[in-house]
This record gives structure tokens, sequence and C-alpha cells, in this order.
């Protein structure tokens, strides 16, 4: 059974990227997850390999993995592996006569 996560991105979610103490490049980005039992949807962080790879503005339907890992369960969420959500146009005003 496959189980997907609606996810976010907005024009307020940042992407950062650095060096890190070890002197290997990376690239951080920002995302809300829509989870069930959440009445906010909850921001997270995700690895990119560049800015380029950040997602743009709009919705998304993401995979949610898990795994057992040392005894334990551990999901996962990779924006990157979602599929876009079309949004519903607006609805257009009925014409007056």
């Amino acid at each position: 059974m496959d189980v997907f996560v609606k996810v976010s991105i907005t024009a307020s979610c940042m992407t950062r990227s650095g060096t890190s103490g070890a002197g290997k490049p990376y690239c951080m980005a920002e995302a809300y997850a829509h989870l069930p039992g959440c009445d906010f949807p909850q921001k997270f962080s995700y690895y990119c390999t560049s800015q380029q790879e950040a997602l743009p503005t709009g919705d998304y339907e993401v995979p949610l993995k898990g795994e057992i890992k040392d005894g334990r369960v551990q999901f996962h969420l990779d924006p990157r592996q979602g599929r876009r959500i079309a949004t519903p146009s607006a609805a257009k005003p009925a014409a007056t006569a």
C-alpha cells in the first residue's frame, strides 16, 4: 500500500547552502507537511544537491517511506520524489445582467 503526504512549498520557504565542517558543500530547503492529526502544516527541512534542486512554490503529493532501523520505526519524506498537485482554479463569478 502506498501512502502519500501533501507537502506545500510557499514563497516564504527558504533555501540555504554552505560548507560543512568536513569541507563538503550542502544545500537545505524548507517545506510544510500536512500530517494527519495536526491542525496546521508542519515545517521541515530537506537536503538538495544544489539550490536548483529545491522545489518551486506549489503543492506536492510525496510518497512516505518507512523502515525498521535498530528496532525502531522510521519514516522518510523526500519532496523531490513527489509529483505536483494541480491547484484548483478560482471559480469564475457569475455574469450579471
